[in-house]
């Protein structure tokens, strides 16, 4: 699989049919861990190493975000796509209804996941889903932990999505993902979305890179630091290594 150096991070090229190989493919038994980036997660990760390690360790890191594909493209790799959180769970709770394979929810509040649940119950008829989870405070003790791992195990799902926010759940995966027997999807703001709790950002917004903007208009007081300070920090750093400095290159790795 083609992947993309940026800023230490190795994003793969992102795109439904790249999900579908990396699903498929048989170099690893058990659960694989999928991460979706976004511009103010590859930059968080420039200064939280917790989060950086988490990257590292994750099976696949997909660009969540047309500047990063951009990017990707500007370094060399012209088949570079976005894989949006929202659309890998769209697409595998789709698959999973016409196989009959159980999924779960882990994240958000009560509310969220009911209408989340009913909204992909009509969209996707067949679908089971067979755990949903709304956290509250996460315990970091070791028998915390085996309880919720045994629990999501008991209910033998194909994919678990997460929806704990950045870098909360890429964390939580990191801890928990070898002790699941299911392959974990952490997705952000794709609870809401898909419950449509919040609005999502129009087609066109995202297509020309503006979701963020999107965003920012819906929530500015919560926003304005992740999206004005963070995008700042990646135009400079993106214009330092493509254009100032020396490009990290495109690397070929096999996932199969």
């Amino acid at each position: 699989m083609k992947t993309t150096t940026l800023f230490g991070r190795d994003l793969c090229t992102g795109d439904k049919q790249t999900l579908a190989a990396c699903l498929s493919g048989n170099s690893r038994q058990g659960a694989r861990s999928m991460f979706f980036c976004n511009v103010h997660m590859l930059m968080l990760s420039q200064q939280d190493t917790d989060l950086a390690a988490a990257m590292s360790s994750a099976d696949f890191v997909f660009p969540d975000g047309m500047p990063l594909a951009w990017l990707q493209k500007r370094l060399g790799n012209p088949e570079a796509d976005v894989l949006r959180g929202y659309e890998a769970m769209e697409h595998l709770c789709q698959q999973a209804a016409v196989r009959g394979e159980p999924v779960g929810f882990f994240g958000a509040t009560e509310n969220v996941l009911s209408a989340l649940a009913d909204n992909l119950g009509r969209r996707y008829p067949g679908l089971k889903i067979d755990y949903l989870c709304a956290p509250g405070v996460i315990g970091d003790s070791p028998g915390f932990k085996t309880q919720v791992a045994a629990e999501i195990n008991a209910k033998k799902l194909s994919h678990l999505f997460v929806g704990l926010g950045c870098p909360k759940q890429e964390k939580w995966a990191a801890i928990y993902n070898s002790h699941l027997n299911c392959d974990v999807l952490c997705v952000g703001a794709a609870f809401d979305w898909v419950a449509g709790t919040i609005k999502r950002p129009p087609a066109w917004m995202e297509n020309v890179g503006l979701a963020w903007f999107f965003r920012l208009l819906q929530n500015p007081r919560r926003m304005w630091r992740r999206y004005l300070i963070y995008n700042f920090k990646f135009i400079f750093m993106a214009i330092r290594l493509t254009i100032l400095g020396k490009p990290e290159g495109q690397q070929e790795q096999d996932e199969n």
